[in-house]
């Protein structure tokens, strides 16, 4: 199933018919003349067209030209300017019983050599201390604020980078947080230059903040089935919100602008099957889902 090479898949334009989109049988036996000139015009169009390289870019409306994208089961930060995927890292996210929430927040300010307060009246946090700024500090050298309790923050544990690890907050390694910080402070009019920033890192003290002026956007999802490149990629469900199912499978590829119409719906439930019992992320090349 991974190593097959039949056809590529469909992708939504005219050439599919008015038909296959909408479902009027009044198109699917012949077509006009003036139909087919226009299906001939928009082919020629589409197969020069680059073909879907990266996963569907989330969509913002809020007008600001940084925005950031977190996909949790696939553990992955990405950063987006104007639209364009710039920056991507891996991160650690929230354990299964101390999950990451989703919703779209801003990110207002950073700290940057944070200390760490442990949470009042949370089990995990009892006979913990304040923590300063230093190599052992669990923040790391920055932390960007999303919600009163949630950050996105460097660590010294870089071994769990990649893994559902933390009490709800997204990590990072230090040197990725550190160019994530950069970046916002450079696209969201920040109250520190990046003199500042600079120096700062020069060693552990002191604490700084800074504010932004135009936040920039921070969406947080849960989406384990998504396309990438030419594969459908299935992520493991590790907080078992049952979301690998055939409809996140047409929406991923609706999403990317394939059309899903062509799907083989046995050959999708198979795939999702041994996923399913995959611990690790199961890729499956598009064409090999399509009935052609």
């Amino acid at each position: 199933m991974r190593g097959t090479n039949p056809t590529h898949p469909r992708v939504y334009d005219v050439r599919m018919g008015i038909s296959d989109r909408f479902g009027f049988a009044a198109f699917t036996s012949g077509r006009t003349m003036m139909h087919g000139i226009l299906a001939a015009v928009l082919s020629m169009a589409f197969l020069a067209a680059p073909a879907v390289e990266t996963e569907a870019a989330p969509v913002f409306e809020d007008g600001s030209s940084l925005h950031i994208d977190i996909n949790i089961p696939a553990l992955r930060l990405s950063v987006y300017l104007d639209g364009e995927k710039i920056r991507s890292y891996p991160v650690a996210v929230g354990l299964p019983q101390a999950y990451t929430p989703t919703g779209r927040f801003t990110v207002d300010h950073a700290e940057w050599n944070p200390w760490w307060r442990p949470p009042p009246n949370r089990e995990w946090t009892q006979g913990r201390v304040d923590t300063p700024p230093g190599p052992n500090n669990p923040m790391g050298r920055v932390k960007l604020f999303f919600s009163p309790l949630y950050f996105i923050h460097g660590t010294p544990e870089s071994e769990s980078i990649g893994t559902p690890a933390s009490q709800g907050c997204v990590r990072m390694r230090n040197e990725d947080v550190i160019e994530l910080a950069r970046l916002v402070h450079e696209w969201s009019d920040a109250t520190m230059a990046e003199s500042e920033i600079d120096g700062i890192l020069r060693s552990w003290r002191p604490t700084r903040h800074a504010r932004f002026r135009e936040p920039p956007t921070l969406e947080i999802r849960y989406d384990p089935v998504v396309v990438e490149g030419n594969e459908l990629v299935v992520y493991p469900d590790f907080y078992n919100r049952g979301r690998t199912h055939s409809e996140a499978v047409i929406q991923a590829l609706m999403g990317a602008g394939i059309d899903p119409n062509g799907l083989d719906r046995v050959q999708v439930r198979n795939v999702l099957d041994e996923a399913r019992s995959d611990e690790s992320v199961f890729r499956v090349e598009i064409r090999t889902l399509m009935g052609e």
